[in-house]
């Protein structure tokens, strides 16, 4: 394992989407055929000019497809299987750490033909649905976790979409056939027929309980084929201390606390509760929701001691930041450099 740095300067060229502005702006989930064709060397070398000293690649990106020879999922279509090993070849051998991706929360193809594995109600949030810990879900995740940690030992591996039915933490348990079991083992009575005969006090503990079932599940999966690499769970945190995570087995027991924002109150919350050897780290630009990346709070949270993160979307074939990140790109480009 080569040792990550003292300040981790990550940027992804985020495979998961692609971004249109003809004739309007649209950013939907990438097909499997967009990326395929994106040669590693000129990836490896603009993120590396860029200034971070970890190199990203998705293992799976959310839509379902591994950009590894996978025996589990749908592979990219010829050369994309092969960019990831090719990427991480280039990376080791100039000696910089690897991160790659899985998304728990959500997998395009899966959530389509494993329909009974999402959760009711959250197609009305966004159209492919989220899938649930408590399903089946989670036995093929960590088959893909393992298949992909024999062959590829990464340093870091990063956990997108933790969370249940939302990317907010309010979402309401909903009885359906995965729920019915450890609902009765967590609450201690019969799963109700109907939603609203479930207590928000009942709905937060369960959604407690199953994603920390959830969070060992991917932990003592990686630690047993991987030992050395660290891992993080990116949850999209919109206030401090929200009911959902505090004092969660999830925060207490990851490598690396992640926040998918600069929020000053998530970020001192954070540093406030982190472990000896955990680290913290920001996402300084990538959210398009308007307020929550601040590029320009560099200096304030490297002052405190944290590891960066970016992304941004393309515009197939072109892997690199649509022009619509330039401002806020030039900034994180020059505060990489400088940090060193």
């Amino acid at each position: 394992m080569i040792p990550l740095p003292k300040t981790i300067k990550l940027f992804m060229c985020d495979l998961n989407w692609v971004y249109f502005d003809t004739p309007f702006v649209h950013t939907p989930p990438a097909s499997a055929h967009d990326w395929a064709f994106v040669d590693p060397q000129e990836y490896f070398q603009w993120t590396a000019e860029f200034g971070a000293n970890m190199i990203f690649c998705q293992a799976f990106t959310f839509n379902g497809v591994a950009l590894y020879p996978s025996r589990l999922g749908p592979n990219a279509p010829e050369p994309g299987n092969r960019f990831l090993p090719r990427l991480l070849e280039l990376s080791h051998k100039k000696g910089l750490p690897f991160c790659s991706y899985f998304c728990i929360g959500a997998d395009l193809f899966t959530s389509n033909v494993r329909d009974r594995w999402v959760i009711p109600g959250s197609r009305k949030i966004a159209p492919y649905g989220f899938l649930a810990p408590e399903s089946p879900w989670t036995d093929l995740l960590c088959e893909r976790i393992a298949e992909f940690l024999t062959d590829y030992p990464v340093e870091y591996l990063h956990f997108d979409w933790f969370m249940y039915g939302s990317l907010t933490p309010d979402y309401p348990v909903q009885p359906t056939w995965f729920v019915e079991k450890p609902f009765l083992e967590i609450i201690g009575r019969p799963m109700p027929a109907e939603a609203e005969d479930i207590t928000a006090e009942e709905s937060l503990r369960y959604k407690r309980v199953v994603l920390a079932r959830q969070f060992y599940r991917i932990r003592d999966t990686v630690k047993r084929v991987s030992p050395g690499t660290r891992i993080g769970f990116n949850v999209p945190f919109w206030t401090a201390a929200e009911d959902l995570w505090v004092d969660h087995p999830m925060l207490a027991g990851s490598d690396i606390l992640v926040a998918e924002s600069t929020h000053e109150d998530v970020l001192e919350w954070l540093l406030g509760m982190r472990k000896p050897g955990q680290r913290v780290l920001t996402t300084i630009i990538g959210r398009p929701d308007e307020g929550q990346c601040d590029p320009n709070s560099w200096r304030k949270w490297h002052q405190r001691g944290l590891d960066f993160c970016g992304y941004a979307w393309g515009t197939p074939p072109d892997f690199r930041p649509h022009p619509h990140y330039a401002s806020d790109l030039e900034i994180v480009r020059s505060a990489y450099r400088e940090i060193g």
